[in-house]
């Protein structure tokens, strides 16, 4: 293979990888604002239940949610961070 040949198929291969990696940030973005109004209904479902079983039940899923938009807005950040240097 000539250099010009092997230089584009690397411009290809690091086109993609970043146009990837740019649609996984945009689902992600999407994603955690979906587990954000899903965190505001539990947190106003909880203090609007008396039920205390119930109020449990509800932290336990709001305590899952928290867990994953941290997971979530790590692996933004990740993804960010490797935007900036393509």
């Amino acid at each position: 293979m000539k250099l010009k040949n092997v230089l584009e198929r690397i411009a290809e291969l690091t086109s993609a990888e970043r146009d990837t990696q740019l649609e996984q940030y945009k689902q992600l973005k999407k994603l955690l604002k979906e587990l954000r109004k899903k965190h505001i209904e539990l947190e106003e479902k909880i203090s609007s239940t008396d039920d205390k079983m119930k109020k449990k039940e509800l932290e336990a899923k709001l305590k899952i949610i928290d867990t994953q938009r941290y997971k979530g807005l790590e692996l933004l950040k990740e993804l960010k961070n490797s935007k900036k240097t393509c």
